[in-house]
């Protein structure tokens, strides 16, 4: 889809879709169970960026590093992740699997 020069792909709208919707729920206090929304909301802002910033991810890959990270999210402090997450990418951009 073509916003002005801007290319979202379908991806990319659902992050911005889901961050908007993390948003509202923080807004309006909506219990999100087991999730904290602040660091899903920080998660998706991270995946939107590193996604919009390399177009040519495989999606495979990126779902599968997502997936982790949004369910370590359960258990590991926010730094925690956010390093996981960098890292592991990191190391599949280095060994070509994203």
């Amino acid at each position: 889809m073509y916003l002005g020069p801007f290319y979202f792909d379908t991806k990319e709208i659902f992050l911005i879709l889901a961050a908007i919707l993390v948003g509202c729920a923080m807004f309006f206090n909506w219990p999100l169970y087991w999730f904290n929304p602040r660091v899903l909301l920080m998660l998706i802002i991270l995946m939107l960026i590193t996604k919009g910033l390399l177009p040519a991810i495989h999606n495979e890959a990126f779902f599968i590093l997502a997936l982790v990270t949004i369910f370590l999210s359960l258990y590991l402090p926010l730094f925690q992740i956010v390093l996981f997450y960098f890292i592991s990418f990191g190391l599949f951009r280095l060994l070509k699997v994203i």
